[in-house]
Protein backbone atom coordinates (compact mmCIF):
# COMPACT_ATOMS: atom_id res chain seq x y z
CA UNK A 1 0.00 0.00 0.00
CA UNK A 2 1.55 3.46 -1.30
CA UNK A 3 2.13 6.20 1.21
CA UNK A 4 -0.34 8.40 -0.32
CA UNK A 5 -3.56 5.29 0.12
CA UNK A 6 -2.28 5.15 3.75
CA UNK A 7 -2.97 8.88 4.52
CA UNK A 8 -6.59 8.92 2.84
CA UNK A 9 -7.74 6.67 4.53
CA UNK A 10 -6.53 7.38 7.96
CA UNK A 11 -5.99 5.66 11.27
CA UNK A 12 -4.89 2.08 10.71
CA UNK A 13 -5.81 -0.74 13.22
CA UNK A 14 -3.24 -2.10 15.59
CA UNK A 15 -2.70 -5.33 17.93
CA UNK A 16 -0.61 -6.13 20.49
CA UNK A 17 3.16 -7.40 19.23
CA UNK A 18 3.42 -9.61 20.89
CA UNK A 19 1.89 -12.08 24.39
CA UNK A 20 1.18 -9.98 27.63
CA UNK A 21 0.36 -10.91 31.15
CA UNK A 22 -0.94 -9.75 34.54
CA UNK A 23 -2.47 -11.55 37.48
CA UNK A 24 -3.73 -10.33 40.50
CA UNK A 25 -6.71 -10.36 42.80
CA UNK A 26 -10.52 -9.43 42.45
CA UNK A 27 -11.39 -6.38 44.49
CA UNK A 28 -15.11 -8.06 45.14
CA UNK A 29 -14.24 -11.53 45.57
CA UNK A 30 -10.60 -11.49 46.58
CA UNK A 31 -10.15 -14.51 43.95
CA UNK A 32 -6.78 -14.70 42.18
CA UNK A 33 -7.38 -14.41 38.24
CA UNK A 34 -4.58 -14.86 35.74
CA UNK A 35 -5.08 -12.17 32.30
CA UNK A 36 -3.08 -13.21 29.28
CA UNK A 37 -3.53 -10.57 26.33
CA UNK A 38 -3.46 -12.07 23.01
CA UNK A 39 -2.79 -10.57 19.37
CA UNK A 40 -5.66 -10.38 17.57
CA UNK A 41 -6.81 -10.30 13.83
CA UNK A 42 -8.36 -7.41 12.55
CA UNK A 43 -11.91 -6.47 13.08
CA UNK A 44 -11.69 -8.41 15.83
CA UNK A 45 -12.50 -5.90 18.54
CA UNK A 46 -11.50 -6.47 22.08
CA UNK A 47 -12.95 -9.78 23.39
CA UNK A 48 -12.64 -11.39 26.64
CA UNK A 49 -12.20 -14.96 26.73
CA UNK A 50 -13.65 -17.31 30.05
CA UNK A 51 -11.17 -20.03 30.14
CA UNK A 52 -12.58 -21.20 33.19
CA UNK A 53 -15.78 -22.15 31.61
CA UNK A 54 -16.68 -24.95 29.60
CA UNK A 55 -16.23 -24.32 26.26
CA UNK A 56 -14.10 -21.09 26.90
CA UNK A 57 -16.80 -18.46 25.55
CA UNK A 58 -16.07 -15.22 24.33
CA UNK A 59 -17.72 -12.12 25.13
CA UNK A 60 -17.78 -8.90 23.00
CA UNK A 61 -16.38 -5.61 24.72
CA UNK A 62 -19.13 -3.88 23.38
CA UNK A 63 -21.69 -1.39 25.12
CA UNK A 64 -24.66 -4.12 23.54
CA UNK A 65 -23.33 -6.28 26.17
CA UNK A 66 -23.39 -4.18 29.25
CA UNK A 67 -25.51 -4.51 32.36
CA UNK A 68 -25.79 -2.60 35.20
CA UNK A 69 -23.80 -3.47 38.38
CA UNK A 70 -22.48 -1.08 41.09
CA UNK A 71 -19.61 0.59 41.46
CA UNK A 72 -18.13 -1.45 37.92
CA UNK A 73 -19.00 -2.38 34.96
CA UNK A 74 -19.85 -5.71 33.94
CA UNK A 75 -20.60 -7.56 30.42
CA UNK A 76 -22.51 -10.38 29.79
CA UNK A 77 -23.26 -12.19 26.41
CA UNK A 78 -25.21 -15.01 26.25
CA UNK A 79 -23.95 -17.28 29.26
CA UNK A 80 -20.75 -15.81 30.26
CA UNK A 81 -19.73 -12.28 32.32
CA UNK A 82 -16.91 -10.75 33.12
CA UNK A 83 -17.14 -7.58 35.53
CA UNK A 84 -14.29 -4.95 36.42
CA UNK A 85 -13.35 -4.51 33.03
CA UNK A 86 -13.18 -0.76 32.62
CA UNK A 87 -9.19 -0.73 33.76
CA UNK A 88 -8.59 -2.84 31.52
CA UNK A 89 -10.68 -1.79 28.47
CA UNK A 90 -8.89 1.45 29.39
CA UNK A 91 -5.58 0.22 29.44
CA UNK A 92 -6.21 -1.12 25.21
CA UNK A 93 -8.04 2.15 24.36
CA UNK A 94 -4.84 4.22 25.82
CA UNK A 95 -2.12 2.64 24.57
CA UNK A 96 -3.88 2.45 21.27
CA UNK A 97 -4.82 -0.80 20.42
CA UNK A 98 -7.91 -2.10 18.38
CA UNK A 99 -7.87 -5.69 18.20
CA UNK A 100 -6.83 -8.19 21.62
CA UNK A 101 -7.96 -11.53 22.95
CA UNK A 102 -8.36 -11.60 26.57
CA UNK A 103 -7.66 -14.86 28.41
CA UNK A 104 -9.32 -14.73 31.66
CA UNK A 105 -9.09 -17.22 34.20
CA UNK A 106 -12.52 -16.00 36.29
CA UNK A 107 -15.22 -13.44 36.21
CA UNK A 108 -13.90 -10.48 38.09
CA UNK A 109 -10.94 -8.38 36.60
CA UNK A 110 -7.93 -7.82 39.18
CA UNK A 111 -7.59 -5.03 40.80
CA UNK A 112 -4.23 -4.68 41.23
CA UNK A 113 -3.19 -1.21 43.05
CA UNK A 114 -6.00 -0.03 42.17
CA UNK A 115 -4.78 1.64 39.34
CA UNK A 116 -4.37 0.83 35.19
CA UNK A 117 -1.03 1.25 35.19
CA UNK A 118 0.70 -2.62 35.48
CA UNK A 119 -2.03 -3.60 32.43
CA UNK A 120 -0.94 -0.21 30.06
CA UNK A 121 2.60 -1.45 30.85
CA UNK A 122 2.08 -4.79 29.91
CA UNK A 123 0.31 -3.38 26.70
CA UNK A 124 3.43 -1.03 26.27
CA UNK A 125 5.68 -3.53 26.78
CA UNK A 126 4.61 -6.10 24.53
CA UNK A 127 4.60 -2.97 21.88
CA UNK A 128 2.03 -2.95 18.98
CA UNK A 129 1.45 -4.14 15.42
CA UNK A 130 -0.39 -2.24 12.65
CA UNK A 131 -2.26 -3.87 10.12
CA UNK A 132 -3.81 -2.04 6.20
CA UNK A 133 -7.08 -2.18 7.40
CA UNK A 134 -8.74 1.62 8.21
CA UNK A 135 -9.86 2.00 12.15
CA UNK A 136 -13.05 1.86 13.33
CA UNK A 137 -13.78 5.91 13.55
CA UNK A 138 -16.68 7.63 15.30
CA UNK A 139 -17.05 11.57 14.61
CA UNK A 140 -19.14 13.66 17.35
CA UNK A 141 -21.12 15.97 14.91
CA UNK A 142 -23.06 16.91 17.26
CA UNK A 143 -23.89 17.05 21.57
CA UNK A 144 -25.30 13.84 22.85
CA UNK A 145 -25.75 14.34 26.56
CA UNK A 146 -26.35 11.66 29.10
CA UNK A 147 -27.93 12.37 32.78
CA UNK A 148 -28.90 15.78 34.44
CA UNK A 149 -27.88 18.58 36.76
CA UNK A 150 -26.58 16.79 39.24
CA UNK A 151 -24.35 14.21 37.16
CA UNK A 152 -23.69 14.22 33.37
CA UNK A 153 -21.60 13.66 30.77
CA UNK A 154 -21.58 14.83 27.34
CA UNK A 155 -20.09 14.15 23.91
CA UNK A 156 -19.50 17.27 21.65
CA UNK A 157 -17.33 18.40 18.21
CA UNK A 158 -14.11 18.76 18.96
CA UNK A 159 -11.77 21.62 16.38
CA UNK A 160 -8.82 19.43 17.52
CA UNK A 161 -8.24 15.91 16.04
CA UNK A 162 -8.71 12.89 18.45
CA UNK A 163 -10.45 12.46 21.89
CA UNK A 164 -10.16 15.10 24.16
CA UNK A 165 -11.27 14.46 27.76
CA UNK A 166 -12.42 16.86 30.66
CA UNK A 167 -13.75 15.27 34.10
CA UNK A 168 -14.56 17.26 36.55
CA UNK A 169 -15.26 15.89 40.52
CA UNK A 170 -16.88 17.36 43.02
CA UNK A 171 -19.04 15.45 45.98
CA UNK A 172 -19.71 19.04 48.15
CA UNK A 173 -18.01 20.54 50.92
CA UNK A 174 -18.80 17.77 53.38
CA UNK A 175 -17.12 15.24 51.39
CA UNK A 176 -13.34 14.33 52.22
CA UNK A 177 -12.67 13.58 48.70
CA UNK A 178 -11.30 16.94 47.10
CA UNK A 179 -13.13 18.67 44.06
CA UNK A 180 -10.71 18.59 41.17
CA UNK A 181 -10.85 18.15 37.62
CA UNK A 182 -8.74 16.79 35.13
CA UNK A 183 -8.56 17.35 31.44
CA UNK A 184 -6.46 15.84 28.77
CA UNK A 185 -6.21 15.21 24.75
CA UNK A 186 -5.49 11.27 24.80
CA UNK A 187 -2.11 9.41 23.33
CA UNK A 188 -0.52 6.53 24.65
CA UNK A 189 2.36 8.60 26.21
CA UNK A 190 -0.79 10.65 28.17
CA UNK A 191 -2.30 7.10 29.11
CA UNK A 192 0.59 5.55 30.25
CA UNK A 193 1.92 8.21 32.69
CA UNK A 194 -0.58 10.49 33.34
CA UNK A 195 -3.84 9.01 33.65
CA UNK A 196 -3.31 4.96 34.14
CA UNK A 197 -1.39 5.04 37.25
CA UNK A 198 -4.25 6.83 38.89
CA UNK A 199 -5.99 4.45 41.80
CA UNK A 200 -9.72 3.88 42.82
CA UNK A 201 -10.90 5.42 45.67
CA UNK A 202 -13.64 5.91 48.28
CA UNK A 203 -14.63 7.07 51.59
CA UNK A 204 -14.01 5.33 54.80
CA UNK A 205 -17.63 4.88 55.80
CA UNK A 206 -18.40 3.25 52.45
CA UNK A 207 -15.27 0.84 52.48
CA UNK A 208 -16.43 -0.67 56.06
CA UNK A 209 -20.42 -0.98 54.06
CA UNK A 210 -18.82 -2.59 51.76
CA UNK A 211 -16.65 -5.12 54.19
CA UNK A 212 -19.53 -5.49 56.32
CA UNK A 213 -21.87 -7.19 53.42
CA UNK A 214 -18.62 -9.47 53.11
CA UNK A 215 -17.08 -8.08 49.64
CA UNK A 216 -13.96 -6.63 49.71
CA UNK A 217 -12.82 -8.35 52.95
CA UNK A 218 -9.09 -8.79 51.98
CA UNK A 219 -8.55 -4.98 50.12
CA UNK A 220 -6.49 -2.77 52.98
CA UNK A 221 -5.83 1.12 52.61
CA UNK A 222 -2.88 0.30 50.64
CA UNK A 223 -4.85 -1.63 48.07
CA UNK A 224 -6.39 1.84 46.78
CA UNK A 225 -6.76 5.20 48.24
CA UNK A 226 -9.32 5.11 51.49
CA UNK A 227 -10.06 8.68 52.35
CA UNK A 228 -11.37 9.56 56.31
CA UNK A 229 -11.96 12.83 57.88
CA UNK A 230 -8.56 14.08 57.28
CA UNK A 231 -7.83 12.45 53.83
CA UNK A 232 -5.85 9.70 52.66
CA UNK A 233 -5.66 6.74 55.42
CA UNK A 234 -2.29 5.23 55.64
CA UNK A 235 -1.36 6.26 51.93
CA UNK A 236 -0.45 9.00 49.77
CA UNK A 237 -1.72 10.91 46.22
CA UNK A 238 0.25 9.99 43.31
CA UNK A 239 -1.15 13.56 41.81
CA UNK A 240 -3.04 16.43 43.83
CA UNK A 241 -5.81 15.38 41.26
CA UNK A 242 -5.61 11.64 41.55
CA UNK A 243 -9.56 11.52 42.58
CA UNK A 244 -10.86 12.89 38.85
CA UNK A 245 -7.64 11.52 37.04
CA UNK A 246 -9.16 8.35 37.73
CA UNK A 247 -12.68 8.73 37.29
CA UNK A 248 -11.33 9.77 33.52
CA UNK A 249 -9.44 6.39 33.64
CA UNK A 250 -13.02 5.03 34.09
CA UNK A 251 -14.51 7.28 31.71
CA UNK A 252 -11.83 6.02 29.11
CA UNK A 253 -12.60 2.38 29.65
CA UNK A 254 -16.69 2.32 29.53
CA UNK A 255 -16.04 4.74 26.27
CA UNK A 256 -13.98 2.24 24.68
CA UNK A 257 -17.14 0.14 25.14
CA UNK A 258 -18.75 1.93 22.03
CA UNK A 259 -16.24 -0.10 19.74
CA UNK A 260 -14.71 2.96 17.77
CA UNK A 261 -11.99 5.42 18.28
CA UNK A 262 -14.01 8.45 19.32
CA UNK A 263 -13.41 11.80 17.08
CA UNK A 264 -14.57 14.91 19.64
CA UNK A 265 -14.54 16.37 23.08
CA UNK A 266 -16.19 14.61 26.39
CA UNK A 267 -16.86 16.50 29.51
CA UNK A 268 -18.16 14.66 32.82
CA UNK A 269 -19.51 16.08 35.66
CA UNK A 270 -19.68 13.30 38.63
CA UNK A 271 -21.03 10.38 36.04
CA UNK A 272 -20.31 7.34 37.04
CA UNK A 273 -20.05 4.25 35.00
CA UNK A 274 -23.92 3.70 34.12
CA UNK A 275 -23.85 7.13 32.36
CA UNK A 276 -20.12 6.71 30.89
CA UNK A 277 -21.89 3.75 29.37
CA UNK A 278 -25.22 4.86 28.04
CA UNK A 279 -23.22 7.29 26.68
CA UNK A 280 -20.88 4.84 24.93
CA UNK A 281 -24.17 2.68 23.82
CA UNK A 282 -25.34 6.20 21.62
CA UNK A 283 -21.76 7.94 20.33
CA UNK A 284 -22.39 5.00 17.25
CA UNK A 285 -26.11 5.49 16.69
CA UNK A 286 -25.38 9.55 16.66
CA UNK A 287 -22.06 10.07 15.12
CA UNK A 288 -20.48 10.22 11.59
CA UNK A 289 -19.21 6.44 11.53
CA UNK A 290 -16.47 4.66 9.28
CA UNK A 291 -15.06 1.18 8.68
CA UNK A 292 -18.50 -0.41 10.96
CA UNK A 293 -18.14 -3.91 9.92
CA UNK A 294 -17.43 -4.96 13.40
CA UNK A 295 -20.17 -3.40 15.47
CA UNK A 296 -22.32 -4.61 13.23
CA UNK A 297 -21.49 -8.09 13.06
CA UNK A 298 -21.27 -8.05 16.56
Amino acid sequence: MDFLTKMMQGPLQRTIAHVAHVNGRGYWTGKNVSLTFLPAEPDTGIVFRRMDLVDQPMIPALAAHRTDAPLRTKLVYRDASVEMVEHVMAALYGMGIDNCIIECDGAEMPGMDGSAYAMALAIHQAGRFTSDRPAKLCRIEKPIRIGNAEAYVEASPSSCPGLTLVYHLDYGPESPIPSTSTSCLLSPEEFLWSIAPARTFLTQSDAVKLQDSGLAKHVTHRDLVIFGPSGPIDNQLRFPDECSRHKLLDLIGDLALCGHWIDGSVFAYRSGHNLNGRLAEQIPIHSSVTNDALTKAA
